[in-house]
């Protein structure tokens, strides 16, 4: 059992090893000291007298704010105006305990706190709440910081325990991100930074450029403030990902480490008690095995722009009023190159259905428990004879079954990716009005809206395959394909790959070459009233109560791009060229300028590959408009989903303080309001091929196939299916009342103990209350027809989709921690914590009974989200900070996070356990630096472990442990003018996910974005 589990929340336990602490930690003179006040909050002034500027300067104020607050609180504070520490807030907010971050592209983009999944962390921009979307992706709660240049902050605060003042929402922690106001500066201030970037993934040096001017009037009644920034950021990642595994037994099921059954997407293959051998002859079953594998080269030309305007006024001595206006904005040009090796070539079906001998199959490896595929190799063999149709397999003797030309060619490796130009861009516009009504009591309005909308212009998929047919003959552009995830994951093709495409040999898989992608937009508009009435004397410091209402909106559509045949109506989505009814002959003809000339190079990480071609897209996209007509853009009318949330909150805070003892109590109530609706599909599939007069597939004549039909497998294919939409919507309304209470005891001047205790709330994410459903009815002549043309369906209804009756997450917290300041800028400080939470989302694929059309059904393997219950993170902090006379200085912290494996609940049963999506056991972050009055050097080393993740057809994700070390030097030049560079990733580090917590062999991904040099000038005024 969990040592940590035994009484932890009553912190009987902790309360004693925190004093035991104190008193190991604490020298004698401490100890033994009269009780004194606490010093006072030192302001920048205070540090200034003591000649404490820059970084130090910067950690200091961070570390005095941590003291001097109520709650448990982390503090982030620039150096000086535009000198964030980090390149990027999420980088910088992951050297705190606790934060363990995602990256996109090698950027930081999102946080999650304390073993809990980043939709958790409530992020606000001077304490609202900020609307961010994503440029192709589903819409989130968790905020893209990506989207936010660091250097237009002054502070971030993360807030590890709440107080009743501060929104709900942030069960994991809530960030507040604090920029700059004109009338707090020096008038005629600002700054201009001038800064190139460089990787060894790429060629060349972006540039990138922010500024900022702050004035004000001389009597400090008007102020302006102006910020801009643009950054140009070209980011290569390679990256090897696996599409799914497949359990290839002998009619039985797989199991996870956690016991529990692995149906794999409702199909369990049958091979007979033999299994299936290869092309010479050897047995394989009982394994699990890629369906596909891709190595590619991820390229993204990024251009992020961000700007503020802020007016202030201050009509009188007592009244401010300050308008505030923010535009982040990503947009960029995306590029993937993929080869990918499926599994087409493993094996071929006898007459009975049963595997028989490989296809192309020349041999699989396999870790040292024999049931996990490490490796395949597919290769034409000399001597052996292979048969295109099914007229050579019959003159060879051979049964009939579809014969065609996967075959006698290796139709690998598949080259697919996408293209595409995407954007996303965030507003945010609001008005605050802070009256002091008094000398004691202060009222604060705040009215705003922030609103967001990202998703592509062009998102296009094409896929070829190196083969051709020529005067009815098949060449093959390549005979030799392999890979192997050991180690550094390889791919392997014929040497003279690039040479056949450049030849022509290669066709389009026009099955493969389509077009899907995502808009979303967020909005809310808010409202709040807050008033503090401070008191002079007693016990009793102040008290804070308030209102706020918010309304948001949430739309998610999807979306294609498509050209169609010639002569069609360009309106007509069922008219696309790569249709059946389209009768181009030209549509399936490669052309060697679809392809790069010559092979990606530079593949700096990640993967190996003896050579690896590429998709030209922009010259297939131009090919495609000049024979098809112009690029044609649709919405979907159904894919789409729709969430409103109208929240009516309110509080109220008392604040204490006596000599030694400070802290707040205080209770949150809000009641939510909330709307799902999504488009949700079924569709039957009833016949795959035509019958004949036997009731049999109708063989394919010489002819072909006839009209509305195409031939598959030597059988005329019809694919009969029926599709209908249905909109499915849900309205709840429940209230949460949230107490919370912080305190902090200044045992001495230098020692602090501070507890927390709270209840918290968040909200389910958009997808997982509202994402379209789909159901699948599979009847059992498609499924006989599929079995012939080479497929497995498993008769009956299948389905996913989201689940609109989730509770909202639910946690009581604790946090316990000790703080000893032991000198001026210095501490050393352990924290414990524990969160208890219920109704937490996990993935789960289950059976469900459901009505459909009136009937009862049982939708097999249904994949949807559960609240999950009695779900546990608690874990240590330990940290540290300290900086010696001649300039070096230290920060290190450790974070030890515990999750349980939780119970999972889906319409009143307990289905199954799943660890806390997002959770990692260890977290480090080391920092050491020197700096004088004219150099600073600093080297920053991250470590997180591994990462809990979601489900993947059944078993759970986990991202491997991940390191990374950052450099960063500056020189100032003179006080005004500074020189900086900076090396992030200087440790090459790649980020590996795998499948199943009992074995690391199942690789899902290992992505390497590459170690970027960043160098520049700053010019403060």
């Amino acid at each position: 059992m969990n040592y940590m589990s035994h009484n932890y929340g009553r912190h009987t336990l902790s309360a004693a090893i925190a004093f035991a602490l104190a008193a190991s930690v604490a020298p004698a003179s401490a100890q033994d000291a009269a009780p004194s006040t606490p010093a006072a909050s030192p302001s920048a002034t205070t540090l200034d007298s003591v000649n404490v500027t820059g970084y130090r300067y910067a950690i200091e104020k961070s570390l005095q704010q941590k003291r001097d607050a109520n709650a448990v609180v982390e503090v982030i504070t620039a150096e000086d105006v535009g000198k964030f520490p980090d390149k990027n807030v999420a980088d910088a907010l992951q050297r705190v305990p606790g934060v363990v971050i995602t990256r996109d592209g090698g950027e930081g983009k999102n946080v999650s706190v304390r073993g809990l999944d980043s939709d958790l962390t409530l992020t606000q921009l001077n304490g609202n709440y900020v609307a961010t979307s994503e440029t192709n992706n589903e819409a989130s709660r968790s905020f893209n910081y990506t989207l936010l240049p660091s250097n237009m902050l002054e502070s971030a605060e993360l807030f590890k325990s709440p107080e009743a003042r501060i929104d709900e929402g942030g069960i994991g922690g809530t960030v507040i991100l604090h920029t700059r106001r004109p009338l707090d500066m020096e008038a005629n201030s600002g700054f201009v930074n001038l800064e190139g970037v460089s990787s060894d993934t790429s060629d060349g040096i972006d540039p990138q450029m922010s500024a900022l001017y702050s004035w004000h009037s001389n009597d400090e009644r008007f102020g302006v403030l102006i910020g801009a920034t643009k950054q140009k950021r070209t980011n290569r990642s390679m990256e090897v990902n696996v599409d799914d595994y497949q359990w290839y037994g002998n009619g039985t099921d797989a199991v996870d480490a956690y016991g529990n059954k692995i149906t794999q997407g409702g199909v369990k293959y049958w091979w007979g008690e033999s299994g299936f051998n290869n092309q010479t002859g050897q047995n394989y079953s009982e394994f699990f095995m890629p369906t596909a594998v891709g190595f590619g080269v991820r390229e993204e030309e990024r251009e992020r722009t961000g700007g503020q305007f802020t007016f202030q006024f201050k009509p009188v001595d007592s009244l401010t009023l300050t308008a505030n206006y923010f535009r982040f904005e990503l947009s960029g040009d995306y590029t993937l190159n993929r080869a990918a090796i499926p599994e087409w070539n493993i094996a071929r079906f006898n007459g009975d259905g049963n595997w028989a001998g490989g296809r192309l199959l020349n041999g699989l490896d396999f870790d040292s428990s024999g049931s996990v595929v490490t490796g395949a190799q597919y290769e034409k063999l000399a001597g052996k004879a292979y048969y295109c149709n099914e007229a050579e397999a019959a003159a060879a003797g051979m049964a009939p079954g579809g014969w065609g030309p996967d075959d006698c060619t290796i139709p690998t490796p598949q080259l697919t990716g996408t293209y595409s130009k995407e954007k996303a861009l965030s507003q945010t516009a609001d008005l605050t009005v802070d009256w002091d009504i008094s000398t004691l009591t202060k009222a604060t309005f705040k009215g705003g809206r922030t609103w967001s909308e990202g998703g592509p212009s062009l998102n296009f998929r094409m896929s070829a395959k190196p083969r051709r047919q020529v005067d009815g003959a098949w060449q093959n552009g390549n005979s030799y394909s392999a890979w192997d995830l050991t180690g550094t994951p390889t791919a392997t093709f014929s040497p003279d790959l690039q040479q056949q495409l450049m030849a022509g040999i290669a066709e389009i898989d026009t099955g493969s070459t389509d077009s899907s992608w995502r808009e979303t937009s967020i909005e809310q508009n808010y409202f709040q009233a807050d008033v503090t009435r401070m008191f002079e004397s007693g016990w009793m410091d102040s008290i804070q109560f308030g209102l706020k209402y918010r309304d948001s909106k949430v739309h998610r559509n999807t979306g294609n791009t498509y050209w169609v045949c010639q002569g069609a109506d360009p309106a007509d989505y069922e008219a696309r060229y790569q249709f059946k009814n389209c009768n181009d002959p030209q549509k399936d003809v490669a052309q060697p300028g679809f392809f790069l000339s010559n092979p990606i190079d530079n593949i700096a990480g990640g993967f190996n590959a003896n050579v690896l071609p590429g998709v030209n897209y922009p010259a297939y996209i131009d090919y495609l408009n000049d024979r098809y007509g112009g690029m044609q853009n649709r919405r979907e009318p159904d894919f789409v989903y729709d969430v409103g949330e109208k929240v009516y909150s309110g509080y109220f805070q008392a604040n204490f303080r006596t000599e030694r003892l400070r802290g707040n109590i205080g209770v949150r109530i809000a009641q939510t309001r909330q709307h799902a609706a999504s488009s949700d599909s079924v569709e039957r599939f009833e016949d795959y091929f035509v019958d004949g007069a036997d009731g049999n597939p109708l063989a394919c004549p010489p002819t072909g196939a006839p009209a509305g039909t195409v031939c598959e497998s030597g059988f005329v294919r019809s694919d009969v299916r029926e599709k209908s939409y249905a909109l499915s919507s849900l309205d709840k309304t429940y209230t949460d009342v949230l107490p919370s209470f912080n305190i902090a005891w200044d045992i001495t001047d230098n020692l602090v103990l501070r507890g927390a205790a709270s209840k918290v709330i968040a909200r389910p994410g958009y997808t997982s209350i509202a994402y379209p459903g789909g159901l699948e009815y599979i009847s059992e002549e498609y499924s006989n027809d599929r079995r012939v043309a080479g497929g497995t369906l498993t008769p009956g209804w299948y389905g996913s989709g989201s689940n609109k009756q989730l509770e909202p997450f639910e946690a009581l917290q604790y946090d316990l921690g000790l703080e000893y300041y032991f000198q001026p800028g210095a501490v050393a400080g352990v924290a414990l914590f524990r969160k208890d939470v219920d109704n937490f989302t996990v993935p789960v694929v289950a059976d469900q009974q459901m009505m459909v059309g009136g009937e009862l059904v049982t939708v097999q393997n249904y994949s949807t989200e559960a609240n999950g219950r009695d779900g546990v993170s608690q874990g240590v902090e330990v940290y540290g900070q300290y900086t010696f006379d001649m300039g070096f200085g230290v920060q290190a912290n450790y974070t030890y996070n515990d999750t349980n494996l939780a119970s999972i609940v889906l319409d009143g049963e307990n289905i199954g356990a799943s660890p806390l999506v997002g959770s990692a056991k260890n977290q480090a972050n080391v920092t050491l630096f020197y700096e004088n009055d004219k150099f600073l050097a600093r080297a920053s080393y991250n470590r997180r472990g591994e990462v809990v993740g979601g489900l993947n057809n059944g078993m759970t994700v986990f991202t491997e442990p991940y390191d990374q070390l950052d450099l960063n030097a500056a020189y100032n030049l003179t006080e005004a003018l500074t020189v900086t560079a900076s090396v992030l990733n200087a440790t090459k580090s790649e980020q590996r996910t795998h499948l199943g917590g009992d074995t690391k062999a199942r690789l899902i991904s290992n992505i390497y974005s590459g170690r970027q040099l960043y160098f520049g000038l700053n010019y403060k005024f």
